[in-house]
């Protein structure tokens, strides 16, 4: 029962925070309507598994502080980095011979 309470607070946590970085508008332009709700979900995977990963290194002491970092972090350099990765690919797409 554990590991189910904590993994839906950590998810709770991390839609939290992708929220203010919604409110902050931290999401890339390119992603027009639904971005909000990709923004939501990086903050939730991102937090879900910072805190696993806090839990099984640094114990359940110190889960939650590694949980809110990665969720931060991963919301803050994600979408940036799936954007430029996106537009990267698409500027060296080479059209193919006929």
């Amino acid at each position: 029962m554990l590991p189910l309470m904590l993994s839906l607070c950590w998810l709770g946590l991390g839609m939290l925070i992708g929220a203010l970085a919604n409110a902050a508008k931290l999401r890339p332009a390119a992603w027009a309507r639904r971005g909000w709700m990709v923004v939501l979900g990086i903050g939730a995977l991102v937090a879900l598994l910072g805190g696993w990963l806090g839990a099984a290194l640094l114990g359940l002491t110190f889960a939650w502080p590694t949980a809110v970092w990665c969720a931060v972090l991963g919301v803050a350099l994600l979408p940036r980095l799936i954007a430029w990765w996106g537009a990267r690919r698409r500027a060296y797409r080479r059209p193919r011979p006929i």
